[in-house]
């Protein structure tokens, strides 16, 4: 099994996907706030996004409360204007 592709799913759309496709939003324990881990190395809990539907998704899970469940935190650790940009920034950097 040394070839198998990691799958995660999605925490907004709940789609399983190649771990490649997805970013990891990580809870930062210095601060408490979430923030992309675009490493896939911080510690701690992780949830994943699709990365090209993200802040669809995103709004997705805000809603269903299913990214502050997977990360076990409240609402307000979650800012999402700024982790919306920081999707929307990614996107576009890759697509450059």
């Amino acid at each position: 099994m040394s070839g198998a592709t990691p799958l995660r799913t999605c925490a907004g759309c709940r789609l399983v996907r190649p771990k490649a496709e997805l970013v990891r939003l990580a809870v930062i324990a210095a601060s408490g706030r979430v923030t992309l881990d675009l490493s896939g190395r911080f510690p701690g809990r992780g949830a994943y996004l699709c990365r090209e539907t993200g802040i669809t998704c995103l709004r997705q899970s805000r809603r269903h409360r299913s990214l502050a469940r997977s990360l076990r935190v409240g609402d307000d650790v979650i800012d999402e204007p700024t982790l919306a940009a920081a999707l929307r920034e990614l996107v576009t950097e890759e697509s450059t």
